[in-house]
């Protein structure tokens, strides 16, 4: 098959590797804002964020170049951070065939026209509701997955024919590919993970405050919580609670509690710098946006105002969002979420 990659972030020039091995024809577009990685790719230098180099089959295309890119592919692969999405899908609205298949392994929410919209609304809305869209859950390191170390995803789509048809193009012995036709229940998993791998990072935080001592029995709670809480929100949107459960829910928080920004931010706050102090602490360090913290508002607002689910079915989002958002004191989390 003829892949485009649009982006040449960690994941979208990751995915490179498993789609070479495979025998594809494989494109890597880059926007504007991987300008400088797509020169050290040319330069057959290592990918600064995931420490490889890209296969040397693999077609580079500047952001100018994005109709050449799309001329011809038989699968688009959107591999954009949700603060991009938008602006690539308003790029390619009028490039795209109906004929073409769209995967994304885009993490978040989207506002289009005013309205918050998940991965795949936005795709079908901007796209058409004509095309064959999969998204890709599960828990993927870029890094490792650059490595070709074993790794198992979901492609959800409700079309199950399209995702075996892809599932037959992308899989590799060491990229492992499972099929759903629940695409709400996984973009949900996705999003939400990184507002509740921040509440865990908040105790890791704590925990190294109070001298190092762990607090591994307090984790495991907020943990079990946390995926409960998946289960809840994914089941009152429509989708399958056993979502939740399996890779896209427990597989993909627990990778990203154990690295990441999310985290990250969690921890500085745990040890007791106030939200805008560890936000710009992060900003310092040269971290860009923390999902989790844009998250957790568009959650609330989504699932609890919105759709009426009440905070007592959700206690771990609500606080963490009033911890963000609403300067709720660190010891009233703690004695809520716990």
């Amino acid at each position: 098959m003829r892949v485009t990659i649009l982006g040449a972030g960690a994941m979208g020039s990751a995915l490179t590797i498993p789609l070479t091995d495979r025998g594809n024809e494989v494109r890597l577009w880059a926007t504007e804002y991987d300008r400088n990685v797509l020169n050290m790719l040319r330069e057959g230098k290592v990918h600064p964020r995931i420490n490889v180099t890209i296969p040397s089959e693999v077609a580079l295309y500047e952001p100018e170049e994005l109709e050449d890119a799309l001329k011809g592919a038989d699968v688009v692969v959107v591999a954009v951070s949700s603060e991009g999405l938008l602006n690539v899908l308003n790029r390619i609205s009028g490039l795209v065939e109906c004929k073409q298949r769209i995967l994304a392994v885009t993490k978040g929410f989207v506002k289009v026209n005013g309205r918050i919209l998940t991965v795949a609304q936005a795709v079908k809305s901007l796209l058409g509701e004509e095309v064959g869209f999969v998204y890709i859950s599960g828990p993927s390191i870029a890094k490792e997955l650059a490595s070709r170390s074993y790794t198992n995803v979901i492609f959800n789509c409700e079309d199950r024919e399209v995702a075996l048809e892809l599932k037959k193009a992308f899989e590799t012995e060491y990229y492992r590919i499972g099929i759903s036709t629940d695409v709400i229940g996984a973009e949900l998993c996705a999003a939400l993970k990184n507002v509740y791998a921040i509440a865990i990072g908040v105790v890791d935080g704590l925990a190294e405050a109070k001298g190092g001592i762990t607090m591994e029995n307090a984790k495991a709670t907020l943990f079990s919580k946390s995926i409960g809480e998946m289960a809840e929100i994914v089941k009152n949107w429509g989708g399958e609670a056993e979502t939740a459960y399996g890779l896209s829910g427990i597989g993909d928080l627990l990778v990203t509690i154990r690295g990441g920004r999310n985290g990250m931010l969690g921890r500085l706050i745990g040890r007791g710098l106030p939200v805008e102090g560890a936000l710009n602490e992060m900003a310092r360090k040269g971290f860009g946006v923390v999902e989790g913290y844009v998250t957790a508002k568009v959650g609330y607002e989504i699932i609890i105002r919105d759709r009426g689910l009440k905070p007592s079915r959700v206690p771990v989002l609500y606080n963490t969002y009033r911890l963000l958002h609403e300067g709720l004191k660190l010891e009233e989390f703690l004695k809520e979420v716990l």
